[in-house]
Formats: C-alpha cells, structure tokens, sequence
C-alpha cells in the first residue's frame, strides 16, 4: 500500500508519457532498464532546455503544479528550471513504471552551507539508487549516477562520484575529463531520502523573487555532442569542433532568433 509521502510523488498518465517521449524522440520502452533511463536522461538535456525566461521575461512565479509544467513544456515545447524539469522527469518515470523520489539538494557553489534550493530525483533500480538531475543548468552528468560511495560514474564530459558528507547527506563531485581524481569539484549536497513536493514551495518561491539570480538576467542551457550552449544574460556560449565560441547578444531579435534556432523555443510574452 502506498504511503501518504509515495502518493504525493508526480506521475503523468501513459497518454502523458507518450506525447513527452515524443518530444524526447524515443519510443515507448519494452524494458525499465538502466540503459533507457540513461538515455531519457541525456536526451532531455539535448532536448528540452534549462530556461528561465517565465521568471525574468515574464516576472511571473513558476508553477509548481505538475499538469501547468506539461502544459508549458511538453505541448508549450518551452523549457524551464529544477523545481519543473525534474519535477516532470519524475512524473514521466513513474508513469512509465519506474520507482523514484525526488530529492532536496544543497548547492555548493560557493563557501559556506546554503538553505536547499534545488531539486533532483533519485531513480530505484533493483537495489541499486540513481541520482538523476535533468534541471541544474550547470555541470551535468549524462546518465543516472551511481549514488554508492564506492562507484564512479563516467560520460564523455567528466566522471561523477558520490562521497559521504553527514547522516542523511552525500556530496556529489565532478572530475573533469582529462584531470586527476584531486581536480574534482564538489557540485551539491544531495539529501538520501524523499522529500515530498510540496517541500520546495518555498525554495521555488524565493528562486522566483526580485532577489534570485533567476530574476536578474536570461539563463539558458542544453547539452550537445560538443558540450553545453547558453546564454547568460546577453553572451551566447556556443562549442563545436574547433571549441569554445562566446558571442555578444545585442538585441532581443537576435536573442529570439538564438532561442528557435538553437534551443527551440519562442520568446515568451513580456508583462
């Protein structure tokens, strides 16, 4: 019998699911294996993008309720931030039958110990858990991280481990491609066990304030074959084959032209 806690976790109805993996490219799975949640793993951040052009375009709340975030992203074909995109990433896999949770995450930025306001998911595979984050618009891993001590999970951009931080509490660390094991970076802090929705009301209230860096200036992301592209207020980071390029944006026709052609989304609406 499920717990008032499991009942609280998002889950899309199978028509839901099937029109977000279309989006997605994919088909309908055959088997909930670890090689299909990696790959919904890395096609949502090639896909759909980290954006937060509802907050600073807009100057509107983000909604947190699961049908307004499907509405936006999968039939809208926007984009959004951790407290939606991971929000709907759980409701897509545990629509498709997979057991999963989401997580409060500490980010670790900067010195010094900050209030939780990211949102990740963990995905239940056997006996094995899966640290999956489809929203940090920051480093991220490719795949479902191995969320055991002991096991460092690799892609093409960097590996990823997990080391204890206190009771409840693991950090999580990025090695870059290329460096040492001393070259890692400590990302977040990810709490070990499930939160319940409702608790990042009002860490997402405060990311939509006057006073968030998510207010401030345009933030996009998505990952491709070559690395991230972004833009970050008015610069457009773009990489290829020869490297990294950052371009200056210089007006909005040009930044609604980077959005559809590079990221596929339209310019929202100002208010």
């Amino acid at each position: 019998m499920e717990s008032l806690l499991e009942k609280s976790f998002e889950c899309l109805r199978e028509e839901q699911c099937r029109s977000y993996l279309d989006r997605l490219g994919l088909e309908y799975p055959r088997h909930l294996d670890r090689e299909f949640l990696d790959r919904l793993v890395r096609r949502h951040l090639e896909v759909i993008p980290f954006e937060n052009l509802t907050q600073v375009v807009c100057h509107k709340t983000v909604s947190m309720d699961l049908e307004q975030i499907y509405e936006k992203i999968v039939l809208g074909r926007r984009g959004g931030y951790c407290f939606e995109l991971n929000s709907l990433f759980l409701g897509l896999v545990r629509g498709l039958g997979y057991k999963g949770y989401p997580v409060a995450c500490r980010v670790l930025r900067r010195p010094g110990l900050r209030v939780p306001t990211h949102r990740a998911n963990v995905v239940c595979l056997g006996e094995e858990e899966y640290f999956c984050d489809v929203g940090f618009g920051g480093i991220a891993c490719l795949r479902g991280a191995r969320m055991d001590c002991s096991t460092v999970t690799e892609t093409e951009f960097g590996s990823f481990f997990f080391q204890p931080e206190y009771k409840g509490w693991l950090n999580l660390w990025h090695i870059p491609n290329g460096e040492e094991k001393s070259a890692a970076a400590k990302i977040m802090m990810v709490a070990q066990i499930p939160s319940a929705p409702i608790d990042f009301a009002a860490a997402n209230a405060a990311m939509c304030g006057e006073d968030s860096i998510f207010t401030q200036g345009v933030m996009v992301q998505r990952m491709t074959q070559w690395g991230p592209f972004s833009i970050d207020g008015d610069q457009y980071t773009s990489r290829g084959p020869e490297g990294k390029k950052v371009v200056q944006i210089s007006s909005d026709r040009e930044l609604e032209t980077i959005l559809k052609d590079v990221f596929g989304i339209e310019l929202p609406q100002k208010v």
